[in-house]
C-alpha cells in the first residue's frame, strides 16, 4: 500500500514535502475568495531570534519563489509565503500556515534551497503519491460530479459518504487502507466542488443528496455496497439504504449527526451550528455576516492541525459558503427516524462518549431502533479525530464489512 501525503510528512525533499501539502490543500486553496497567505505555523517554530534570522527579504523571496515554481509545474493555486506573520489572518490562513508546519523547519529548508535552473530541475523532478481513480458520474436528474476510487472494480464496494463539504483530498488514506479488497469509492457535491459556481443555489433536499450514492452504484455496475456514513454522511447514508433497499448490504455510521426529533438530546454545538446555518442560508448578507465568524482564527480552537484545511473548505467564498448552510442545514433538519425503521440492513454504530459536538444519544437510539445493529462506543474521543487516518478504525470497517460476506442473502445478519 503507498503512503498518502499525510502520512509521509516528514519524508523525501523539502520540495516534495511541500509539494504533496500543496496538493492535499488545493481545494481550499482554489476556492477562497482572496489570495492567502502562509508563514511559519506553531509547529515550525523555533525562536523569535532564529525566526527573524532565518525570514529576511531575501528568504522570503526564495519561499515564494519555490512556491510559484511548484505551482506553476502542475497548475496549482498556491498561497503567498509572509514573514512576520500578518497581525490579522484569517482562520483559513491559520489552518494553512499550521498544516504546512507540521514538518519542523519546512520553510526555513525551503529558504535555504537554490534558486533558479536548480529549482526548475528539482520541481520537476518531485514524485508524488499516485492520487485515487477519478471518474466524472453523469446520471438522470442529477448534475454530474466526481467520485474518487482505489481498488479493483466488482459487484461489491466500500462507499464512503463524507461530512458535507470535506474534500476527498482528505479521504485518501481511508481509500488506500479500505482497498487491498474491495472496491472503495467517495464522491464530491457538484453545488460544492468543482463548477459549482455554474449551478443554481441548491434546496438542501436530503433526497437529492441520498441519490449520489445510487449514481455511484449504477456508474460503477455495484450491486453490493457497503456504506461508511461519517457525521452528516450519517443521514444520507440512512436514506440512502432505505431507498435503495438489497442494493445495500451493510452500513457503517462513525459519529453520526443524526436528528430523531425533539426527544433525542442533541449537542448545544449541533443547536448553535444548525442555527448559523439556517441564518447563513436565507440569503448571501446574513451568509456574510455569520461567515465573518468562522473566519476567526479563534473558531480552530480545538481542531486537529492535520484537518482543519479540509474542514473550513466550504469557508474560503462567501457563494461557497451560503451553499454549504443550505446543504448541511438540510441534513441537520433531516429527521431520520422513518429510515431508521426501515432499515433491515447489518449495521455498525461507533461513537465516543466524550463527542461534545455531535450528542452520542443519537448513536444509542439509531441502535435502539434497527435491531440486530451493533453498538461500539469509544471511552475518549472528539468528534474530529474519527476523521484521522486511524488502523484500528480501519480493520473494525474490514472486519464488519467481512462479516456479512457469508449472509445467505441481503438482510443476513453474521
Amino acid at each position: 500500500m503507498r503512503e498518502t501525503a499525510t502520512e509521509s510528512v516528514g519524508r523525501g525533499t523539502p520540495l516534495s514535502r511541500l509539494a504533496s501539502m500543496l496538493e492535499l490543500c488545493q481545494p481550499l486553496m482554489a476556492s477562497s475568495r482572496a489570495p492567502l497567505r502562509v508563514f511559519p505555523g506553531e509547529h515550525d517554530a523555533g525562536s523569535a531570534e532564529a525566526e527573524a534570522a532565518a525570514f529576511d527579504a531575501e528568504a522570503v523571496a526564495r519561499c515564494n519563489e519555490v512556491l510559484t515554481a511548484i505551482g506553476g509545474s502542475r497548475g496549482w493555486t498556491t498561497p503567498q509565503f509572509v514573514w512576520p506573520a500578518p497581525a490579522q489572518p484569517s482562520s483559513l490562513e491559520v489552518a494553512l500556515s499550521n498544516f504546512f508546519g507540521l514538518e519542523p523547519g519546512t520553510w526555513r529548508s525551503i529558504a535555504a534551497s537554490p534558486g533558479g535552473p536548480s529549482l526548475a530541475s528539482e520541481v520537476h523532478g518531485i514524485d508524488l503519491a499516485a492520487p485515487p481513480d477519478r471518474r466524472r458520474i453523469h446520471a438522470a436528474g442529477l448534475p454530474s460530479f466526481e467520485s474518487f476510487a482505489r481498488g479493483q472494480p466488482g459487484d461489491e464496494a466500500i462507499i464512503i459518504i463524507p461530512p458535507c463539504g470535506v474534500p476527498a483530498e482528505l479521504f485518501r488514506p481511508w481509500l488506500a487502507a479500505l482497498s487491498a479488497r474491495y472496491l472503495v469509492v467517495t464522491y464530491e457535491n457538484p453545488y460544492l466542488f468543482g463548477a459549482w459556481a455554474a449551478l443554481p443555489v441548491p434546496a438542501g433536499e436530503l433526497a437529492t443528496e441520498a441519490a449520489y450514492v445510487g449514481a455511484i452504484l449504477e456508474a460503477y455496475g455495484i450491486s453490493r455496497a457497503h456504506l461508511v456514513g461519517i457525521c452528516g454522511g450519517a443521514p444520507i447514508a440512512l436514506a440512502a439504504a432505505a431507498e435503495l433497499g438489497p442494493k445495500v448490504a451493510s452500513m457503517i455510521v462513525c459519529h453520526a449527526d443524526l436528528n430523531f426529533g425533539a426527544q433525542i438530546p442533541r449537542s448545544p454545538f449541533q443547536k448553535q451550528f444548525q442555527g448559523f446555518l439556517f441564518e447563513a442560508g436565507a440569503n448571501l448578507e446574513r451568509a456574510r455576516e455569520v461567515l465573518d465568524l468562522f473566519l476567526d482564527p479563534n473558531m480552530l480552537f480545538g481542531v486537529p492541525t492535520r484537518l482543519a484545511p479540509f474542514i473550513l473548505y466550504p469557508y474560503g467564498d462567501l457563494g461557497l459558503f451560503h451553499r454549504y448552510a443550505k446543504i448541511n442545514y438540510g441534513l441537520m433538519a433531516y429527521d431520520a427516524s422513518d429510515a431508521a425503521r426501515r432499515l433491515d440492513q447489518r449495521l455498525l454504530i461507533i461513537t465516543s462518549r466524550t463527542d461534545r459536538m455531535t450528542h452520542p444519544a443519537a448513536s444509542h437510539h439509531l441502535h435502539r431502533t434497527v435491531n440486530g445493529s451493533t453498538l461500539e462506543e469509544r471511552a475518549k474521543g472528539s468528534h474530529h479525530d474519527i476523521l484521522l487516518p486511524n488502523p484500528e478504525l480501519f480493520a473494525a470497517i474490514h472486519k464488519f464489512v467481512d462479516g456479512g460476506a457469508g449472509a445467505a442473502e441481503h438482510g443476513g445478519r453474521a
